[in-house]
């Protein structure tokens, strides 16, 4: 692969069958968790949308958060640096002891979502691969708008198949923060009920989902990235 994809945000979202919320029980969660620096939140708060346990900003933008609601645990970790390795270690580890001090034996499904950047090699911006690259017809067909293009996008999805249990939804757009690269998200979907003692398969199907990306995501952007 040719490109070096930058990794900008991570998501997992866990779903299990509802159950009553204990604000005391995510307050032991968040007391383990904060023993554990690697995977430790420094503020506890109850929401009307959650109960959130996060970290401080270390630059605009930036996020790392656990929300817990009565049928989900919401993971994300956005412009902090975090590697997927770093993530699923987060994921898999925070999601373990929840699911022992909250009493949930099983998730019922888990979506993971992987945003990277990538700079094209052969155009000056995004707006020029997306919109010349990629289009058939190129800046002939956009001047029937009789106006510049500063934002192009496409997205795709990937349902199951045989043998592919798994279902993905990609996107690839300019983003206005950089405009020489393109910016890229991929979001698996992965229905198979996981029980409590088998929750370390959350970090491969975190790794499917970032090597869509990476690797398949990549390949088909490089087909159009020439001159």
């Amino acid at each position: 692969m040719s490109y070096d994809p930058r990794s900008i945000a991570f998501l997992a979202e866990i779903l299990f069958q509802p159950v009553t919320l204990q604000a005391d029980r995510v307050q032991q969660i968040h007391n383990a968790l904060f023993s554990r620096r690697e995977i430790a939140y420094q503020n506890f708060q109850i929401a009307q949308d959650g109960i959130h346990l996060s970290n401080l900003a270390t630059s605009p933008g930036s996020v790392s958060v656990a929300t817990f609601l009565p049928d989900r645990l919401v993971v994300r970790e956005e412009l902090r640096g975090t590697t997927v390795e770093d993530f699923a270690t987060r994921v898999v580890n925070v999601a373990s002891l929840s699911f022992q001090i909250l009493g949930i034996h099983t998730t019922m499904a888990q979506q993971f979502v992987v945003r990277s950047l990538v700079t094209p090699r052969h155009w000056e911006s995004s707006t020029q691969l997306l919109a010349h690259g990629m289009l058939a017809q190129g800046a002939d067909a956009l001047g029937t708008f009789g106006r510049p293009v500063q934002a192009v996008g496409l997205r795709m999805t990937f349902p199951q198949a045989e043998g592919q249990t798994e279902m993905f939804n990609l996107r690839l757009e300019t983003w206005t923060q950089d405009p020489r690269s393109v910016w890229i998200e991929n979001t698996g979907s992965f229905a198979a009920p996981t029980t409590a003692d088998n929750l370390p398969v959350l970090s491969n199907h975190l790794y499917s989902t970032y090597k869509f990306l990476t690797q398949k995501a990549c390949a088909f952007l490089e087909v159009f990235d020439h001159r």
